[in-house]
């Protein structure tokens, strides 16, 4: 009986694996305000497809106020709203709500005319909503992202690093995930530009290739420029 349940458990897994496509597009637009020397205010909103098709897996808004402490450090908090289908099966039209709350330390250094480094290391509280098959949960996320910004020329810039999740759940801290990144800039008029990369995104019991569009504008009150 124990040898029958673990064969249901185990292909019930390998069904569950099969649904989870092998590739997705997110696509972005960023919004940052610049209200002075010290103080921003990003926000992005986005979704997230099934696959290469235009069927919506995710979307999202997330929002919040970030102080520059100086050159080097920065600190952010904010909130953010997901609504995410409960499956990935597209004739599936239940989405649950995912509220959170988030904090990060950023730090970014330049090591040369043309290099610098960047580290990103954010918290999350996120309350999950009750879906089909799935009861409401809590989850605190811990992430951290280092990356290596190199400027080819005045208008290109490419960036490549590492992210790296645990989430702590039902008293357990798991491995969440884990995104290799990948994305090329170019810089347009008006403090805005394009970014667009490739992720492979390493799941606890499956991995994805995302690629990624965004539209990423700066706002300056009072006509001081900021980085990105």
């Amino acid at each position: 009986m124990k040898r029958f349940s673990f064969l249901v458990l185990f292909f019930s897994s390998k069904a569950a694996l099969s649904q989870i496509p092998a590739t997705s597009n997110w696509f972005g637009l960023q919004i940052q305000i610049n209200a002075g020397s010290k103080w921003e205010w990003p926000t992005d909103v986005g979704y997230r497809t099934i696959g290469m098709s235009a069927s919506a897996y995710s979307y999202h808004c997330r929002t919040g106020i970030r102080y520059k402490l100086n050159e080097t450090w920065n600190v952010a908090a904010g909130i953010a709203f997901f609504f995410t289908r409960s499956t990935y099966q597209k004739f599936n039209h239940d989405f649950g709500t995912e509220f959170r709350t988030w904090q990060e330390l950023n730090f970014q250094k330049a090591i040369s005319k043309t290099i610098s480094l960047r580290n990103r290391f954010r918290t999350e509280e996120r309350w999950f909503e009750a879906v089909p098959g799935r009861d409401a949960f809590f989850g605190l996320r811990l992430r951290d992202r280092f990356t290596t910004i190199k400027t080819l020329t005045k208008k290109w810039s490419i960036e490549f690093g590492d992210e790296y999740l645990r989430m702590l759940s039902d008293k357990k801290f798991l491995f969440n995930s884990n995104r290799i990144l990948l994305s090329a800039f170019y810089n347009m008029k008006g403090q805005a530009r394009l970014q667009g990369g490739y992720l492979w995104l390493k799941l606890p019991v499956s991995s994805q290739h995302v690629f990624t569009f965004t539209f990423q504008k700066i706002i300056s009150l009072h006509g001081n420029k900021i980085n990105s």
